[in-house]
C-alpha cells in the first residue's frame, strides 16, 4: 500500500488534529490564567504533531506489513491453492481474518458442489451414451439380419429402437432443461383423464409387447399444474413401471380427490425394489441393484421425477415390496402459490 494513499485514507484523522489544534489555541489564548507565549505555544504544538506523526507512521507499518503478508496469502492460493489465515494483531485484522476464513469455507463449498456436478453430469452422459448405444446396436442386428424379414416386420421393429432412442434424447433434453425451469412454464388446470390417454397412446406398443394391462379409476380429477412437465414426469413413471414388468402384468393409475387436492396412484405389480434401495430412488445417478445387474439404467428418471415436481409444487412419494410390486403417488394441491412455485422453479 502506498503511503500516499493511507494518508488520503487518514483524513478524518487529519481534520481530528486540524479541529482539536485550533480548540487548543484559542483556548490557551482566550483564558488569562492559562496564557502562553507565542514560542511556548509553537513549542507544544510541535510536540503534537511529532506523536501524531510517529503514531501515523506505526500505524501504516502495521497495515502495510498486514496487507503484504495477505497479498502473499492470495498469490499462494492462486499458485497452489492452499488457503492459510494470516496471523492477527488487531480487532480489525481479527475480523478481517474471519471475513477470509468465511469467504475461502463458502468458496470450498461451491467449488465441491460444482466438481460433483461435474462428475455426475460425467455419469449421466457416460450411461446415457450406453443406454441409446442398445437401440442403434439392435438397429444395425436388425440390418445384418434383414433378409429373411419382411418389410412391414423390419420397418415395425426399426421404429420400436427409434421411439427407445427417442425416449432417451427426450430425457436427456429435459434433464438439460431442469436449470431453465422458471423461464419454461404455465400453471394451469388440467384434466387427469387427457394427460393419462396421451400416455397411454404413447407408450401403446409397449403395452402391446408385454401384454401389460391398464386398470384406469378416477382419472375424472383436475390438477393445477403444467401439462408438458406434467406428462413428461408421468411418462417416467409410466416407462420405469414397464421397464420392470413381467408379460402379462397389470397397471393401476387411480386418481382421487382430497380434502385440499388430488392425488394420482400409479401401481404395477412388477419386481418391486429392494428395502434398501427404496429411500435412494430419488437420488440422481442411483440405479439401485436391479439398474446394476440390468446394466440399461442412467439414474436420472425418478431424479427429475422428484425435482420437477417439486418445482411444480406437487409432492411425489414411493412404496414398494420387493416381488410384488411398486407404487408412485402423485400430491396436487388445489391452490397453488405462484409466487412460491416461482422460486422453486428458480433454485
Amino acid at each position: 500500500m502506498k503511503i500516499t494513499n493511507y494518508l488520503c485514507d487518514q483524513r478524518l484523522w487529519f481534520v481530528y488534529y486540524i479541529t482539536s489544534s485550533a480548540f487548543l489555541t484559542i483556548f490557551l489564548t482566550v483564558v488569562p490564567s492559562l496564557r502562553l507565549k507565542l514560542g511556548d505555544l509553537l513549542y507544544l504544538h510541535g510536540v503534537l504533531f511529532f506523536f501524531f506523526i510517529v503514531f501515523l507512521l506505526i500505524d501504516y507499518y502495521r497495515k502495510a506489513r498486514y496487507l503484504s503478508v495477505l497479498k502473499q496469502v492470495a498469490e499462494r492460493y492462486e499458485r497452489d491453492r492452499l488457503f492459510t489465515i494470516p496471523d492477527f494483531k488487531t480487532h480489525e485484522q481479527r475480523a478481517m481474518a474471519h471475513l477470509l476464513s468465511k469467504i475461502d469455507k463458502n468458496h470450498r463449498q461451491h467449488m465441491h458442489q460444482l466438481q460433483s456436478d461435474i462428475n455426475e453430469n460425467k455419469d449421466f452422459i457416460l450411461a446415457w451414451v450406453h443406454e441409446v448405444k442398445t437401440p442403434i446396436a439392435a438397429g444395425k442386428m436388425l440390418i445384418a439380419a434383414s433378409v429373411d424379414k419382411s418389410k412391414d416386420e423390419l420397418v415395425d421393429k426399426f421404429e420400436d429402437e427409434l421411439d427407445a432412442i427417442d425416449r432417451d434424447v427426450e430425457r436427456a433434453l429435459y434433464y438439460s432443461r431442469t436449470e431453465g425451469f422458471s423461464n419454461d412454464y404455465l400453471i394451469s388446470e388440467y384434466k387427469m383423464q387427457s394427460i393419462i390417454d396421451y400416455l397411454l397412446k404413447k407408450n401403446a406398443k409397449l403395452f402391446i409387447a408385454k401384454k401389460i394391462k391398464v386398470d384406469r379409476r378416477g382419472l375424472q380429477i383436475q390438477v393445477l399444474t403444467d401439462k408438458k412437465w406434467l406428462q413428461f414426469i408421468i411418462d417416467q413413471i409410466i416407462s420405469n413401471a414397464l421397464k420392470y414388468m413381467d408379460v402379462h402384468g397389470t397397471l393401476s393409475i387411480t386418481g382421487e380427490r382430497l380434502e385440499r387436492g388430488s392425488r394420482l396412484r400409479i401401481k404395477d405389480n412388477g419386481c418391486g425394489i429392494a428395502p434398501q434401495d427404496l429411500r435412494r430412488v430419488f437420488e440422481k445417478g442411483f440405479t439401485g441393484s436391479l439398474g446394476r445387474e440390468t446394466k440399461h439404467a442412467t439414474g436420472i428418471g425418478l431424479y427429475l421425477v422428484q425435482t420437477l415436481a417439486k418445482k411444480l409444487g406437487h409432492h411425489v412419494s414411493i412404496t414398494s415390496a420387493q416381488g410384488e410390486g411398486t407404487e408412485v403417488i402423485l400430491e396436487f394441491p388445489d391452490h397453488v402459490d405462484y409466487t412460491e412455485v416461482g422460486r422453486r422453479a428458480a433454485t
